[in-house]
């Protein structure tokens, strides 16, 4: 039997048992780890077919009888989901506002689209719902940030965390961060590659890299610099590998979690947080933590009621999840806005005039498009402690619940064509609380989500103000997946050519 027929055969079958049905070639030594299996595995068996037709309908989830299901099982959702997300999520969306769809390890996701619902989850009682359980659940999350790190902590420990570390993240922290940001953008700019396709995805990476260590980390010493620029690409490489991807599909679907060894990982994380604790150590000797305007900083300095601050430990989980989540997710959105508005020459035309002038308030409105086309993440969870009543439903306890963030931006009667890139939508207007939700809501909302959207704005406003941006190629680009980020699945390819300065005949005569 081929591998292509082993394939076939286990489309109804539980992921793990195609490592039974493999050829002996394919399957890894029992001492090493699964992801080794990617070594000399064919590229098909990531390319699994999807033919619905052979697939055994799921059966209806005991008290979510009367919501329309998703038929397919669970192994074949997680696939789709993961090797075809614009089509799972089209999949959903016919289902409508309320709909279940079972993944393996976790069994029945309730997915909810109509903002009454997703109002209802994200202000509801942080002992009903918990995020940090959830994730761990159904990803890594926990195993590549820690333990500790804010998104893994449920209930009061997170709230007591978000409070000591909130302050570095709004107010005047965000503004001291605004140079920096800006610094770091104009030195991208200077550095793109001109006058050939140039995949945006692969410049705006390294900008929000370059930001993060500055205005988070605020490591300046060069040495220093250079190995932790290479601990976090190497991580982030590996976080989006076929092998670590086959790994967490394995981890899940046998429902052990993650806490056997993943030593390609720790490995990494290890390499990250041998630095972040260099630099801790040597502020602490020199006794001037508190002086250092970045959020290492300002986390080194917070303390507790009990006159406590963060141990290194914690402070590892946090600097690591700032250090990944914060580079990945803003790249993505800045790369995406590039992409659309090139593809939308009116879009572009109004954006460079209204950058020209000094007037933010259409580029503030490009950003907030972008992230409601296109955000980051498809969908946010909780897991239901206790059972949770929305208008006409009882959703039990012990159950997923997850707000599908695209789908509740494509609601028709909040965003007339939902799939046109409209910034206009945003002008003059605030988005609303429960429609438009790329960062999540609630005590759950993305702790930096306003850095984000203030590091998107000053490298877009830069990148225009810098560089005529072309698209390199006729179409938008499709969605693809990095890890668990919907990214443009062709890099968002542009052709940029520099701007003449200000105030140089060039400029004055418009010649580009």
């Amino acid at each position: 039997m081929t591998v292509r027929q082993n394939l076939s055969y286990c489309r109804i079958m539980n992921p793990v048992s195609i490592l039974d049905r493999l050829p002996r070639k394919f399957v890894p030594r029992p001492d090493r780890s699964l992801g080794s299996l990617l070594d000399g595995l064919p590229r098909e068996l990531l390319s699994i077919y999807l033919a619905p037709t052979r697939f055994v309908p799921s059966k209806t989830t005991p008290g979510l009888e009367q919501l329309p299901h998703e038929p397919c099982p669970a192994p074949a959702n997680a696939v789709r989901y993961w090797l075809d997300l614009p089509g799972f999520i089209d999949r959903l969306e016919a289902l409508g506002d309320r709909f279940v769809v079972t993944m393996p390890g976790s069994g029945a996701w309730v997915g909810l689209t109509a903002p009454d619902d997703i109002e209802k989850v994200f202000r509801a009682d942080t002992e009903a719902l918990y995020f940090g359980e959830a994730l761990r659940m159904l990803s890594p999350h926990e195993l590549v940030l820690g333990p500790t790190n804010l998104t893994a902590l449920d209930g009061p420990e997170h709230l007591a965390t978000r409070r000591l570390l909130l302050p570095a993240f709004h107010g005047e922290a965000l503004k001291s961060y605004e140079a920096t940001i800006e610094q770091k953008a104009r030195e991208a700019a200077a550095d793109w590659p001109i006058g050939g396709p140039t995949p945006a995805i692969a410049e705006t990476s390294k900008v929000t890299l370059e930001v993060i260590m500055a205005a988070v980390f605020g490591v300046t010493e060069p040495e220093r610099l250079e190995r932790l620029r290479d601990a976090v690409l190497e991580l982030v490489d590996e976080l989006g590998s076929r092998r670590f991807l086959l790994e967490t599909a394995i981890a899940t679907a046998r429902r052990d979690g993650f806490s056997r060894p993943f030593p390609r990982i720790e490995e990494r994380k290890a390499a990250v947080d041998a630095i972040v604790l260099e630099e801790i150590a040597e502020r602490r000797a020199g006794g001037g933590q508190a002086t250092h305007d970045d959020v290492l900083g300002k986390l080194l300095a917070v303390r507790d009621e009990r006159g406590e601050g963060l141990g290194d430990p914690e402070l590892c989980d946090q600097m690591r999840l700032m250090l990944i989540g914060g580079t990945d997710t803003t790249a993505t959105t800045i790369a995406w806005a590039l992409d659309l508005i090139t593809h939308n020459p009116r879009v572009l035309r109004e954006l460079t005039r209204s950058v020209t002038a000094g007037d933010d308030a259409y580029l503030t409105a490009v950003v907030q498009e972008t992230l409601r086309m296109r955000p980051a993440f498809p969908f946010t969870v909780r897991l239901t402690k206790q059972p949770l009543e929305l208008d006409g439903l009882t959703i039990p306890e012990g159950t997923i619940v997850a707000p599908f963030i695209t789908l509740v931006h494509r609601q028709p009667d909040i965003y007339p064509d939902p799939l046109e890139f409209r910034p206009e939508r945003f002008v003059g207007t605030r988005p609303g609380t429960y429609s438009w939700i790329p960062f999540g809501g609630g005590m759950r909302r993305c702790i930096g989500a306003s850095m984000a959207q203030l590091e998107a704005t000053v490298v877009l406003r830069t990148l225009i103000e810098e560089l005529d941006l072309q698209p390199a190629v006729d179409e938008s680009a499709p969605i693809g997946r990095h890890s668990v980020i919907a990214v443009p699945n062709n890099g968002a390819p542009v052709v940029a050519t520099r701007r003449p300065p200000a105030g140089s005949p060039e400029a004055g005569s418009g010649v580009r």
